[in-house]
Formats: C-alpha cells, sequence, structure tokens
C-alpha cells in the first residue's frame, strides 16, 4: 500500500465563510481529509497510507518567499524517508505557480511532488477542493508518476509544473501550460498520461536563501519609461525581470533602463507578459532585440512569475558576476 503525506498550506481549498465575512484559510490537513472521506464517493483513499502535516493556514496570497522555502523544505524532509511514496501538497493558486517552480528548480528525486487546490471554498455547495485533493492523491501514489518530478492536479488534468500559468480567476480549471498542454488526465479516480516527463532540469545543488536577494518584476505598457526599473535600483534590487509586450518587446525608454541596470551590476531576465509564446529576437527600436542587446537574458516561455522564483534562487547562491551566466545556461538547458 502506498504511502502519500499531504502537506497543507492553506488556500481556498481550506478556506470557509468567516464571521466578518468573505472566505479565509482555516482547515488543517487533517480536517481536509476528514471532508474528503465524508463527501468522496470513489474507496480510492481506503487503498493509500496517507499522513498529515501543516505547514501554514494562509490564503496564498499573503505567502512571502520565506512561505515558499518553508514548503520546499518540508517537502524535501519528507522525500529523505525511504517509506515515503510520494508528497501532496494542497496550496492557493493564487501564487502556486511561484512554489510549484521553486520546488520543480530543487526538486531531484524520481518520487512525485503533486500540487493541487480548489477554485471554490471548502464549505460551497459545489466545492471542487474534495475532488481535487481525491485526485492528486492518486497521482502521488501511481507507478506511472515516478520521474515526472514537480506536477499539479487541478480540474482532472495533469500539468508539468514550469512552465505553468493561472490564467483565469474563476473556471474550474484556472492553469495553462503554455508549451504542450497538459501532461495526462485523471479518469474515475487514476492517472492516464498522454505525454512524456515534461521535467525542467533542476538546479545543481546550491546553498540558496531565499530571503537574501530582491528580484523585481516590471510590467512594459504604452508610455513606461524606466522610472519602475530605476526605481527598483534605489530600492536595492539585485534581479529584476522585464515583462516586455508581444515577444519580449519593452519599448526604447525601458531599454535604456534595462542597460541602465545591467551596468550597475544588476541580472535582467526578459520574459513577456503575453499568456502564450517565447520571448523572440524580432524588433529593433525597442523591441527584444535591442534589450537582449542591452544585457538583458532572454528567459524563453518561462513565465515571469516563476522567472523571479528561479532568478531569487540564482542570486541566492552565486555572486552577480557569475549568476548571469547562470541564468543563461539554465534556460538554454530547458529549451
Amino acid at each position: 500500500m502506498p504511502r502519500i503525506v499531504l502537506l497543507a498550506t492553506g488556500g481556498t481549498i481550506s478556506s470557509r465563510e468567516s464571521a466578518a465575512g468573505g472566505s479565509r484559510a482555516s482547515d488543517s490537513a487533517a480536517q481536509l481529509m476528514a471532508t474528503l472521506r465524508a463527501r468522496s464517493t470513489v474507496d480510492l483513499i481506503t487503498e493509500i497510507k496517507i499522513e498529515t502535516q501543516d505547514i501554514a493556514v494562509e490564503n496564498s496570497f499573503n505567502f512571502t518567499f520565506a512561505d515558499l522555502a518553508r514548503i520546499e523544505a518540508a517537502s524535501r524532509n519528507i522525500l529523505r524517508r525511504d517509506d515515503v511514496d510520494g508528497v501532496v501538497i494542497t496550496h492557493g493558486t493564487d501564487t502556486m505557480e511561484e512554489t510549484l517552480a521553486l520546488l520543480a528548480l530543487t526538486h531531484d528525486d524520481v518520487r512525485p511532488v503533486v500540487f493541487t487546490g480548489a477554485q471554490r471554498s471548502l464549505d460551497h455547495t459545489d466545492s471542487d477542493g474534495p475532488r481535487n485533493l481525491r485526485d492528486a492523491l492518486a497521482v502521488a501514489a501511481s507507478p506511472a508518476s515516478r520521474s515526472h518530478g514537480v506536477l499539479l492536479v487541478f480540474g482532472e488534468e495533469i500539468h508539468a509544473a514550469i512552465p505553468l500559468r493561472k490564467t483565469h480567476t474563476s473556471l474550474m480549471q484556472p492553469f495553462q501550460s503554455p508549451r504542450g498542454g497538459a501532461l495526462g488526465r485523471v479518469v474515475d479516480g487514476k492517472p492516464q498520461y498522454f505525454n512524456e516527463p515534461r521535467k525542467k532540469p533542476a538546479l545543481d545543488e546550491i546553498a540558496w536563501n531565499l530571503r537574501e536577494p530582491r528580484v523585481e518584476m516590471i510590467l512594459s505598457y504604452p508610455g513606461a519609461d524606466g522610472a519602475l526599473i530605476r526605481s527598483a535600483l534605489e530600492a536595492g534590487a539585485s534581479g529584476l525581470i522585464v515583462l516586455g509586450t508581444g515577444a519580449g518587446n519593452p519599448g526604447s525608454a525601458m531599454v535604456e533602463a534595462i542597460r541602465e541596470a545591467v551596468r550597475a551590476g544588476v541580472v535582467v531576465g526578459l520574459a513577456t507578459r503575453t499568456l502564450g509564446g517565447s520571448v523572440a529576437p524580432i524588433y529593433r527600436g525597442g523591441g527584444a532585440i535591442d534589450a537582449l542587446e542591452a544585457g538583458a537574458v532572454g528567459l524563453g516561455d518561462l513565465p515571469g512569475t516563476q522567472a523571479r522564483v528561479l532568478l531569487a534562487l540564482i542570486l541566492s547562491a552565486y555572486p552577480r558576476d557569475q549568476a548571469r551566466e547562470r541564468l543563461e545556461q539554465w534556460v538554454h538547458s530547458a529549451n
């Protein structure tokens, strides 16, 4: 019988209506399992040994890098045990893509780490949380999930952790991968994979500390003049993720600010603000070609939210003069 450890961090999947009105995270991992057992119409969970642990009971829009690091540390410690077959992490959807990225970038075990959550709170008459949790446990317990790395199970779909974006506020399946769609589906409580593993390379073992680097994310838009980049430099940023329009086109004023940042020793990654596609050197006159020549590192189709985690990890482990090269190496190996 497979043994799975359920790590609960809060989020909508654990939320109930508060006395003041509005939902907020409230239920522990043990309470989530009690609700699942009460509502489940499938006897699957009796076929899995499930342990529960609590990391936080919080909505993920309040998470900091320190919270993400605690989740990663807890998962890593669990996987030091030989008797564990996988980990399931319940998490709020708002910042799930960042925590997915952190674990995917540091996870080097063949056993799966599976994230899930919900779009409707636990006390909603039609909450999707119990079904998503049941599916996530099934995926984590399945031998077919080994070597797939860190996964998201949501809305009966199985997705690779990177690249992944939350693209809708309220749909029952709010996540999309900009590359190749889902890896598989959960059908009648059993995972069915129709794509090969899409694990992105984990970083080499590094002594990282996410509490140290300040990495800001700056959006390009009509009239963006680089003031926000300069403000980030004044605030002590050691890294920047610039979200260019289209295929990563920041505009001429932003390109000049990128050049200033690079000269100041700040590592700049260039992503796109669109929901699909990659950064591409197509345009001059303020386009991606100019931004890359100014010293930014093109990030392919990696979402800016996940790129920020990647850059923060690298900056926490390497001097700035090496960090840019390490970032380029990861992007090259991932593509």
